[in-house]
């Protein structure tokens, strides 16, 4: 996407019914095979917009695939039922526990061909074998939403912390973080002094180019403690957030804040981690073909256009995204805060 261009979509009414538009032929041209083709229902925002989309295209009716978790603070069940009953999908789901997680790692592993920090590829390896075990080959996803339209809850919290930046003396700014995570509710509790300290904004530099991502790098870096000594002493001086910073585009400080987020996420996240380990390596593990309407790269074009308040207004995340597609699903889904897909 080109990020130096001006914005072109300055009516968001016209802007939200272009948008609808690209999504739907998307998600039509993703419906195209010769097989059935299901899709992934996560009681989110973006799998219930492309499963609403694709309902209507199914001949014979949608397959809809979930995962449920025993912990409450994992599970979105509740929400995955309300937008099934809402479409009249036939669906399926697969229960995954910590025992479930456990028993399928070294597989997950086998498969991901890589190390990587999260549990969350396993229960999407459970899915994917439902899926095959209905007969199906081909799902649908909502993979790339969150980058493509700035959903993800960094991008909240970077806008909080340079808002806390800019007066960091100020006792009242700091409680905006209480907004960010409804799912953690322990965050909620905490004090002004505490939140401004846990999210880096004290020593946060405004003028980092990976402002957005400090936090997350610095808690990411704790991993080293499993390192052997040998790999300490072989890593001894190199800094690895240095090197992404020397990676960016040379035009990436001229860019809006939340594009930079976004370019760090869609780069460096999405195609490793994002759609490879956790996502066609846990599908095709079943031998399950994901396929994407959000990456369709007219609907990328189209939403690098957008001007960012759009894509994040104040702390509401993908709002045009909301507003185009509002008479699609429940409004509890509709107007759902974004709970990041995690896993025991």
């Amino acid at each position: 996407p080109d990020r130096d261009a001006p914005p072109r979509h300055g009516d968001e009414r016209a802007a939200a019914e272009e948008l609808r538009a690209l999504l739907t032929e998307a998600t039509r041209m993703r419906m195209r095979a010769d097989v059935p083709v299901g899709a992934y229902l996560s009681g989110g925002l973006d799998s219930s917009i492309t499963s609403a989309l694709a309902a209507g295209m199914a001949p014979g009716g949608l397959r809809t695939f979930s995962v449920t978790f025993d912990s409450a603070e994992h599970d979105e069940s509740p929400f995955q039922i309300e937008m099934a009953r809402a479409l009249g999908t036939h669906h399926s789901a697969v229960a995954c526990g910590e025992g479930d997680i456990a028993a399928v790692f070294p597989d997950v592993i086998r498969f991901t061909e890589r190390p990587i920090l999260r549990t969350a590829p396993a229960p999407l390896y459970k899915l994917s074998s439902l899926v095959r075990e209905a007969g199906l080959k081909v799902v649908l996803t909502g993979e790339g939403a969150d980058e493509v339209f700035g959903g993800y809850d960094i991008f909240k919290e970077a806008r909080v912390r340079r808002f806390c930046g800019r007066q960091p003396g100020s006792r009242i700014r700091p409680h905006l973080f209480r907004k960010l995570y409804p799912y953690l509710p322990g965050l909620r509790q905490q004090s002004a002094e505490y939140l401004f300290s846990f999210f880096g904004a004290s020593g946060a530099t405004l003028d980092d180019p990976l402002f957005s991502h400090r936090p997350r790098f610095d808690g990411t870096a704790a991993t080293k403690l499993f390192y052997s000594g040998d790999l300490r002493a072989t890593l001894s001086g190199y800094d690895a957030a240095e090197e992404l910073a020397a990676r960016l585009p040379e035009a990436f400080a001229r860019w809006h804040p939340l594009h930079q987020a976004q370019y760090l996420e869609a780069r460096f996240l999405l195609p490793g981690y994002i759609l490879s380990s956790q996502g066609d390596r846990m599908a095709m593990a079943h031998g399950i073909e994901g396929r994407f309407p959000f990456l369709d790269h007219h609907l990328v074009e189209f939403a690098a256009g957008l001007p960012p308040e759009m894509k994040l207004k104040g702390l509401v995340e993908k709002h045009i995204l909301r507003e185009a597609t509002k008479d699609l699903l429940p409004a509890a889904i509709g107007r759902r805060t974004k709970q990041p897909y995690r896993a025991p």
